[in-house]
């Protein structure tokens, strides 16, 4: 059998004695991987690799466009009106799976979002047909922005196709490849997605297998406040920004990126609530979560909580970069740039917070080192630690005492 994808069910089979073939669906051979010397160092240079060796957007040796991202030129914040963007493709449901619906929105996020999911081959490949000329084109520059008023922004959400094997990444590569040198599709926003594809994705998966169980205990900060309550509900949340997200995800089973990372990651490291917690929910969340997905994701990436093994920083922000990269914060009661007080922001107090309480651990992550030094600076220290707790407390409980 094809090796399943997550190491648990790796673990289940093994016992049963059936020999496992590599995984098609993807681009890059875990055991290859498993018996090199070296492995890439970063995900840069994996991507780099990857360029290459399927070559991919390249000239010769040298990335076509002369820069191997564009990553600058893909950070612009949402338009001040808040942006134009197409309509999700979608996929009207039969008579049985309304049925089915009706029966599992109660117990599961998603409300009768199912139609905007793929069921079938021939859904998928519709979808990237539709992602491709309608979607992708706009994907670069806003990528890292998100929306209180538009769940998908210029998402191609074709990821649940491809975790569920409805799309074959070599196909989605090729789609985008061939858009791009007809004219359809920027560098800038090819090179971006397709980065997330054989870059990111394949990053992930690999770690996933080279790792051990061991890694899912990973603390680095030892964070151990619980998931609360008010995040698995998804309810009502007195933070504009987290009470965005959740009504996403609990009305469409999903959030782009920077939803989860800059979001719900970078709110749950701040309030130190466990890394293992939030990823196993996320997991099981997600219409396209799974162990592998979000191990590194959350684990390493969102939280930090392998100390560096997957991202090179941790990801946290206050409130100043949500409010220039979203339109979360209008109309929210706190504000951004406050640090302390009833109408400070809770990420902004405990952004600060977390550089002070954490300054041993981070001492030696350089990349954030002008902001450790800012923070130390900080005139308001005593303050800022003061607030910290109900700080924390929002963002945990959601509402006002």
């Amino acid at each position: 059998m094809n090796t399943p994808r997550g190491r648990r069910a790796i673990s289940l089979f093994s016992n049963l004695e059936i020999e496992f073939l590599p995984d098609p669906f993807y681009l890059t051979d875990v055991e290859e991987m498993r018996a090199r010397k070296k492995r890439p160092a970063t995900l840069e240079n994996f991507q780099r690799e990857q360029r290459k060796r399927l070559n991919i957007l390249m000239d010769g040796e040298e990335p076509i466009g002369g820069q191997w991202n564009f990553d600058s030129s893909n950070r612009e914040p949402l338009p001040r009106d808040g942006g134009s963007w197409p309509e999700p493709w979608v996929a009207p449901l039969d008579s049985d799976e309304v049925a089915l619906v009706n029966e599992l929105t109660p117990t599961h996020p998603g409300d009768d979002s199912l139609k905007y999911w793929p069921r079938t081959r021939e859904q998928a490949l519709d979808q990237l047909r539709d992602a491709v000329e309608r979607i992708i084109p706009r994907f670069g520059p806003h990528e890292d922005a998100a929306s209180a008023d538009n769940w998908h922004l210029a998402h191609s959400r074709l990821s649940p196709a491809l975790n569920m094997g409805l799309l074959h990444p070599r196909e989605v590569v090729a789609a985008i490849t061939k858009a791009f040198e007809s004219g359809l599709i920027p560098l800038e926003s090819a090179e971006g997605f397709i980065r997330q594809v054989t870059g990111w994705r394949e990053w992930v998966w690999l770690l996933h297998h080279l790792r051990t169980d061991e890694y899912e205990s990973l603390n680095f900060l030892g964070a151990t406040n619980p998931l609360p309550k008010s995040w698995i509900e998804m309810g009502q949340h007195e933070m504009r920004c987290l009470n965005s997200v959740f009504s996403h995800l609990r009305r469409f089973g999903w959030n782009h990126h920077i939803e989860r990372l800059m979001v719900l990651a970078n709110a749950a490291t701040l309030a130190g609530i466990d890394p293992l917690e939030l990823s196993n929910w996320m997991a099981t969340t997600y219409v396209d979560g799974a162990q592998w997905v979000m191990e590194a994701n959350v684990i390493g990436m969102g939280t930090f909580g392998d100390g560096g093994q997957t991202a090179t920083k941790p990801y946290i922000g206050g409130g100043n970069y949500i409010s220039k990269m979203t339109n979360f914060c209008k109309g929210c009661r706190f504000s951004p740039t406050i640090r302390t007080g009833d109408d400070a922001c809770p990420l902004t107090t405990l952004y600060w917070d977390f550089l002070i309480r954490n300054e041993a651990a981070l001492a030696k992550v350089n990349r954030i080192a002008p902001q450790r030094k800012a923070a130390l600076a900080r005139p308001d220290l005593k303050e800022i630690h003061t607030q910290a707790p109900e700080a924390t407390r929002i963002i945990l409980q959601g509402k006002r005492k």
